[in-house]
């Protein structure tokens, strides 16, 4: 899914991911990884060669200058182009979307 310039934040963000819990299932596409617990709560998308976008399942979550509203899946989204952008603040919300999604 990933390009060269990318992988590295679809890896860390995958693994980070993948580590909310033993439920978490993962369906990828050429574009795109969506992680769900029943139902989906988190999407990987290749937006530009250079960034990812985050989409989040956060029906109840405020709209920051980061976590902008989301056309499509989910209801937020957080744009990365670096592994330094995954911080505590990206965590949590990934952790609000995975407890929402039972």
């Amino acid at each position: 899914m990933a390009d060269p310039q990318t992988a590295p934040v679809v890896a860390r963000l995958t693994s980070l991911i993948e580590e909310l819990g033993a439920d978490v299932t993962t369906a990828e596409e050429a574009a795109s990884i969506t992680f769900s617990r029943g139902r989906g709560f988190a999407r990987l998308e290749t937006a530009t060669p250079t960034r990812v976008d985050v989409a989040l399942v956060l029906p109840d979550a405020e709209e920051t200058e980061r976590l902008r509203p989301a056309d499509g899946f989910g209801t937020h989204r957080v744009s990365l182009a670096h592994e330094d952008e995954i911080d505590g603040e990206l965590t949590e919300w990934l952790r609000a979307a995975y407890a929402a999604a039972t």
